[in-house]
């Protein structure tokens, strides 16, 4: 599995990753323009782009990857959110796998102040990617996985919870 970071901070994100035969986006947080150059202007090459929720910062370019021909696949909430539509955009529903090319795509619920977020447990061949951003907790467990990429916040009230029942050291608390 090749991982590509684009771009990565509060101001955008986008991650490309290629198993050889299939290469996907996963979010978008780019102008089309900055992708295009990030990417050497092979867009062509990307079968389809997988986004976490509706903030810019994961979605910008949505709505010209999809002008541009190129399938894009998010939760009907996200989709809702951005106010997209058309035949180039799909909806996924947590917990329900789909295949996209040579990718198994496995959408998961992510906590998040966003319109049904979602994280992505994706599967090429013997490799696994766990991918989940802007997410404080992740409920599930996921095993075998071979790369993970997840970016997390905390909530105030469940890192009190588990300093108070010693499952964090109570000096970690203030990371």
């Amino acid at each position: 599995m090749d991982i590509k970071v684009l771009a990565s901070s509060s101001r955008a994100n986008a991650y490309r990753i290629n198993d050889v035969t299939t290469a996907l986006l996963l979010e978008a947080g780019l102008s089309y323009k900055e992708l295009q150059r990030a990417l050497g202007f092979k867009t062509t090459e990307l079968t389809a782009v997988l986004i976490t929720h509706e903030h810019k910062d994961h979605s910008r370019a949505v709505a010209d990857l999809a002008k541009a021909g190129i399938d894009c696949y998010m939760s009907a909430g996200t989709k809702e959110a951005l106010g997209l539509s058309g035949h180039r955009i799909h909806e996924l529903w947590p917990k329900v796998q789909t295949q996209i090319g040579t990718w198994t795509v496995l959408p998961f619920e992510t906590q998040h102040d966003a319109a049904e977020p979602l994280g992505y447990l994706l599967a090429s061949g013997q490799e696994k990617l766990l991918f989940a951003t802007d997410t404080y907790y992740i409920r599930y467990k996921f095993t075998e996985l071979t790369h993970i990429m997840v970016e997390c916040n905390y909530a105030a009230d469940s890192l009190q919870e588990n300093v108070e029942a010693e499952r964090i050291p109570a000096a970690s608390k203030q990371r």
